[in-house]
């Protein structure tokens, strides 16, 4: 149900923003970086899993509701529609669809040269 070439990247691009934390803290100019925004449609019982998160990613229901946890974590997270949440840890979190729902994630990334 959902855009399998948008979750790949936003996957990759978590990804590859948690390895270069070290990178960018020891730069002298900090990389430029811009706000990546997705929406994902899911169905009724998907789950997604982002392996890799940071402070800068928001995720916000548009419709339907989710069920966001993280690793380790008791605290579980209910989103009905216009609620957002930011993530708090850095483990891996969880995205579960309590009805079909459009989510959309946003995230700070660094700038890419192609």
């Amino acid at each position: 149900m959902y855009n399998t070439d948008s979750m790949d990247f936003v996957q990759e691009r978590l990804r590859h923003n948690t390895a270069s934390v070290i990178t960018r803290e020891l730069r002298l100019r900090p990389a430029p970086r811009v706000k990546r925004r997705f929406a994902l449609r899911m169905a009724q019982g998907e789950a997604r899993t982002f392996e890799r998160v940071d402070d800068s990613v928001y995720v916000r229901c548009t419709k339907g509701s989710l069920w966001i946890t993280h690793d380790g974590d008791p605290k579980d997270v209910i989103l009905s529609p216009q609620e957002g949440y930011r993530a708090q840890r850095e483990d891996a979190m969880h995205v579960f669809a309590l009805q079909p729902c459009v989510l959309e994630i946003e995230f700070d990334d660094d700038v890419t040269e192609h």
